[in-house]
């Protein structure tokens, strides 16, 4: 690369993290949805819930900024708002944390992340910019991987009101870091990783690893069929198969 780089900016899931069967995550995070919900006086058969929750995170959120409560636990009020059963923000937040843990036991730390990011951590800023409807479970996973030390600012779409592929989520890490687009690269691995770099004027890079399915990491589908990879095909993008190319690349 012949401009200098000063900042290497990750994307988290996908990227720094590995997906593994998503799945059965999926599964997973249904059926602790699902017995969740049944304390709370659901009465719907299983798979009748597993309808009601078809392309969850793909919905329009009925509540409005400032109420308390993060995204996703705002998706599941309106869930249960639909199911006519009663909800509170101390009970939502029981539920967002159970079940995004569940769907996170599949998930693994790439094993070459943290000798990754010490050495880039060396003389370049580094910076986490990650689409996450509930904030807590990501700070959550950070600290217990021991992974915030790296990040001289971490911007979560759930806290910022804002997700990639809108070029502002990476405007708020360039001015918390104090550099230019043209100064950093992003490492993502789907097509809005991609296009909200390119918008912000940022370098994107692409990892894909073999035999990685991350089109269904994205959302809880009843039948995912034949889906292909999100990822398209994206002219001049440099792409990596793995984490420690980056830096014999920068």
């Amino acid at each position: 690369m012949s401009k200098v780089i000063k900042g290497v900016f990750f994307d988290l899931l996908g990227t720094l993290l590995i997906y593994g069967d998503m799945e059965k995550a999926w599964q997973d995070w249904l059926e602790v949805f699902f017995a969740g919900l049944k304390e709370d006086g659901l009465i719907v058969l299983p798979e009748e819930f597993a309808r009601k929750c078809d392309g969850f995170f793909g919905r329009e959120v009925n509540g409005k900024a400032g109420d308390g409560l993060t995204v996703y636990e705002q998706r599941i009020a309106d869930l249960m708002a639909e199911l006519s059963l009663a909800s509170e923000d101390k009970r939502l937040r029981y539920l967002a944390d159970t079940t995004a843990a569940a769907w996170h036991r599949q998930i693994t730390l790439d094993p070459e992340a943290k000798s990754v990011l010490e050495k880039l951590k060396k003389n370049r800023a580094t910076a986490l910019i990650s689409n996450f409807d509930h904030p807590p479970h990501v700070h959550n996973e950070l600290e217990q991987l021991n992974l915030k030390r790296f990040f001289e600012t971490i911007v979560i779409s759930g806290e910022v009101g804002v997700a990639k592929p809108d070029p502002r989520i990476f405007s708020i890490a360039l001015r918390e870091t104090g550099l230019k687009a043209d100064e950093v690269v992003y490492v993502g691995d789907t097509d809005d990783d991609v296009k909200g770099a390119k918008a912000a004027g940022i370098r994107p890079i692409l990892i894909r690893r073999d035999g990685e399915n991350n089109h269904t990491a994205l959302d809880y589908k009843v039948d995912y069929g034949d889906e292909g990879s999100e990822i398209s095909d994206n002219d001049g993008v440099r792409v990596i198969s793995r984490l420690s190319e980056l830096l014999t690349l920068l």
